[in-house]
């Protein structure tokens, strides 16, 4: 005798209320035949409501799976558009959707996979200000973004309205997923982000467009964030909190280690908690500072901190056109200096500048570039501090870098 089979009958309402069409009987037939799953998981799915913040490398997987699966309500939240750098591991969005909103691409072809799901496009950015009331229809969020401050923000959120969240980061040829919040079926209550991650790490505020991805990569973790979701949803979680390491070159392939529990300090769901239902007087800037970059002034374009100067991409193409004895020193990394270079220029990169200014070569001038012109004013501002003892030189940099030479000068310079 079968008791699962008898206890999962049991839990069906009549024939003629089931909600599935026959249509979804056929789409669904190859997960719902799975032991353990059946009609009461497909009906769990169907009556799912879930936001998925960020429609980009790790969004897409996520979304894909969770729709195809079934998932009755997704609220796809993303102001951002699509360009044309996204599309080797943003596998929802088209060439012919360049510049369109990747919240409602995303939908497009979500719905010509899956027309019996309600899809709810969010074009706008979640702020402090509106993340509770944008928040609070859904009982599971899942965090595809790439910024330390939306990472704390969204954590914050669903711990304020008591709903589960499911994480994932990637970068280069690594990322991790796990879930935070709310309890295990054990009822082990699990840490919140924060409890997990109390401190911004140096360096985590990197994204694809300066370190690089494998698409591949935000793919395996967006499916596998997906997979959490469907679990959590159905009952089949995990019975522990784990957390899933990744690295595309390792061995094994994924690595799983056991999350510690919630801290009794954490200022977000511990019992002396400060962070409470107005987000906004936290302040998420200033917490995530150290992980964002330089501020760069939008009127002048220097690198907060820096002075001294500058010129733009035409008079660096006069000077280069003329006989003036300049040394061009290009301070990106030697794998896209690789891609592509301005003929003359010689390659230092800027940790190599930090670790010793006295490398560049002694001219009357020394005009430093990168790649969007902050790299070039830290390189400039390092040379001033030993020339001013050692060796006197005219030192600039270039405005908007390489991507302005290409803007501006060549049109057939490359952009990457």
């Amino acid at each position: 005798m079968n008791t699962e089979n008898e206890a999962s009958s049991s839990t069906l309402p009549p024939t003629d209320e089931v909600p599935l069409s026959l249509d979804e009987y056929v789409r669904y037939g190859r997960q719902m035949i799975m032991p353990g799953f059946g009609l009461p998981a497909q009906l769990k799915l169907k009556n799912a409501k879930v936001a998925v913040v960020g429609a980009g490398g790790l969004g897409c997987p996520t979304l894909q799976y969770l729709a195809a699966s079934g998932v009755g309500t997704i609220g796809i939240f993303d102001h951002d558009t699509v360009s044309l750098s996204n599309l080797h591991r943003q596998i929802l969005h088209t060439t012919d959707r360049v510049g369109m909103n990747k919240a409602e691409s995303a939908c497009i072809t979500l719905s010509a996979n899956n027309p019996s799901v309600t899809l709810i496009p969010h074009p706008v950015p979640i702020s402090p200000s509106t993340a509770l009331s944008l928040l609070s229809p859904y009982s599971i969020l899942v965090d595809c973004t790439d910024r330390p401050l939306t990472r704390y923000l969204l954590s914050d959120a669903a711990v304020r309205l008591g709903i589960t969240l499911v994480s994932g980061a990637a970068i280069s040829s690594a990322g991790q997923w796990a879930v935070y919040g709310g309890s295990t079926k054990a009822g082990m209550r699990r840490a919140c982000y924060r409890c997990i991650w109390p401190s911004v790490l140096p360096g985590s505020g990197g994204k694809c467009e300066e370190e690089g991805v494998w698409g591949v990569v935000t793919g395996l973790v967006g499916t596998g964030m997906a997979g959490e979701v469907i679990k959590l949803i159905i009952g089949k979680e995990d019975p522990e909190p784990l957390l899933h390491l990744h690295h595309l070159c390792s061995n094994p392939l994924i690595r799983t280690i056991r999350m510690k529990g919630p801290s009794p300090k954490c200022i977000a769901c511990g019992p002396s908690a400060t962070i409470t239902d107005d987000l906004d007087v936290y302040g998420y800037e200033s917490f995530c500072a150290g992980a964002m970059g330089p501020e760069v002034d939008e009127e002048t374009g220097l690198v907060e901190g820096r002075d001294g100067e500058r010129i733009n991409v035409k008079e660096l193409s006069t000077l280069l056109s003329s006989d003036s004895q300049i040394s061009l020193v290009d301070t990106r990394p030697p794998v896209e200096f690789g891609i592509c270079s301005l003929p003359g220029s010689i390659n230092i990169p800027l940790p190599t500048i930090l670790k010793d200014p006295s490398s560049i070569p002694a001219s009357q001038e020394v005009i430093f570039l990168c790649r969007r012109g902050n790299d070039s004013q830290i390189a400039a501002d390092a040379l001033r501090k030993i020339s001013v003892e050692n060796w006197q030189v005219r030192i600039r940099d270039v405005k908007g870098g390489l991507r302005a030479w290409s803007r501006e000068v060549d049109p057939e310079f490359p952009v990457y």
